[in-house]
């Protein structure tokens, strides 16, 4: 084993993006280059637990999956405290996804106490207003976070950051000297078909991600139908997860008088039709004023792109300099900015649109390509994992 691999949830589960989909494309890069590796996950999926055999990671990956229940977004399970303990004995250094969820917690303090050198890749949990959101009104998640989480993210080898206010938030919490790996998520651009111009009346805008506060669609939608035209239309594909955020959700979808559709959950061939039939991306992350900022990168961006799909994203992820790429428009996090901003792409033409959407195509093959991306991580993972004391990394920025 070369190195062990801790995620919450894995692919093929349903109902948990983001993160578990960072877990397989980085896996399945580091199985390209022929590494071998152990990966432990729990077997929790929405429509159902998964057998090891369902996650199909590449050649080299040995896949371990421990019963979940109970607190399934946490992916909770006894089951997986030998797993976890066994990898952390054998494996000579540990890759973990995530913070503050059952099995990237028991990872951290296992090689913690084992003194197994370990790297943790953020996935968010350290964006500022979000952990300012946990300082101010979640105190037991807090504690949880002092007692636990920041403790064992500075005897890491390195934080794993993929954008500069993420990376931000973690010096804030872990001190300046704090290591950090700046390096984006990457993406296998090779599994995605750059669709043709839609030549559908209107435009047609599609947001993909859970119907929840801090993904900020409702805010959106407000201004949306503020400066929509009529044969506008907007696709909305997710699950739904707060109850009376969800409410509203649907209030506005009434509002809208058949103009937005929402699809539910998609399969992955359904979203890739969905984008398809659009005209622009939309990641409006941290529009909502009690929602915060959670999201630092956003997949679903980078997969637009590689769709050949212009994106239209709030300031403040990854994304700031999408406008200097040439690959859609960024708004500031208030209604007047995503007005601005929609108005700017009703009025784009055809040529230019094209332009755009072979800029991102572009961007994420030359910028993101999965496999580069992962050479760069597992460097900093096996070189300082290999140092006796392991030596500040150097940063690399999203956008050069």
């Amino acid at each position: 084993m070369d190195v062990g691999i801790v995620t919450t949830h894995i692919p093929p589960a349903k109902g948990y993006g983001g993160v578990s989909v960072t877990a397989a494309v980085l896996t399945k890069a580091w199985a390209e280059r022929g590494y071998n590796m152990v990966l432990v996950a729990s077997d929790e999926s929405t429509d159902g637990p998964l057998r090891p055999e369902d996650v199909r990671l590449g050649d080299g990956v040995e896949v371990k999956l421990y019963p979940c229940y109970g607190f399934r977004r946490w992916g909770f399970g006894l089951g997986a405290i030998p797993e976890l303990f066994k990898l952390c004995v054998q494996a000579p250094v540990v890759y973990i996804h995530g913070i503050a969820t059952w099995p990237s917690t028991l990872a951290a303090v296992f090689c913690t106490v084992l003194r197994r050198p370990f790297m943790v890749a953020a996935h968010g949990g350290l964006m500022p207003e979000h952990v300012a959101l946990i300082r101010q009104h979640k105190p037991h998640k807090w504690l949880f976070y002092k007692w636990l989480t920041f403790p064992t993210l500075r005897r890491a080898i390195a934080v794993h950051c993929t954008s500069n206010t993420e990376a931000q938030g973690a010096r804030e919490v872990l001190g300046e000297g704090s290591r950090i790996l700046l390096v984006p998520n990457g993406i296998a651009s090779r599994d995605f078909t750059i669709a043709p111009y839609p030549t559908r009346e209107g435009l047609q805008l599609c947001f993909l991600g859970h119907i929840q506060q801090e993904k900020g669609i409702n805010a959106f939608i407000r201004a949306w139908l503020k400066v929509r035209q009529p044969s506008d239309r907007l696709v909305v594909a997710g699950r739904s997860v707060d109850g009376a955020y969800f409410q509203e959700f649907q209030a506005l979808v009434g509002q809208a008088q058949g103009a937005i559709r929402y699809q539910g959950y998609l399969e992955r061939g359904e979203v890739l039709d969905l984008l398809a039939a659009s005209h622009f991306l939309v990641l409006p992350s941290g529009l909502e004023e009690a929602g915060g900022m959670r999201e630092n990168f956003g997949n679903v961006v980078a997969e637009a792109m590689a769709a050949g799909r212009p994106v239209l994203v709030a300031k403040g992820l990854a994304w700031d300099g999408l406008e200097a790429t040439g690959a859609g428009f960024v708004f500031d996090r208030n209604e007047a900015s995503v007005c601005d901003v929609l108005r700017k792409a009703q009025t784009l033409g055809r040529l230019a649109w094209e332009q755009m959407s072979s800029n991102g195509r572009s961007y994420v093959e030359q910028q993101l390509d999965a496999v580069k991306l992962g050479d760069k991580v597992w460097q900093a993972l096996t070189e300082c994992g290999q140092a006796a004391n392991p030596i500040p990394l150097a940063e690399e920025s999203l956008y050069e």
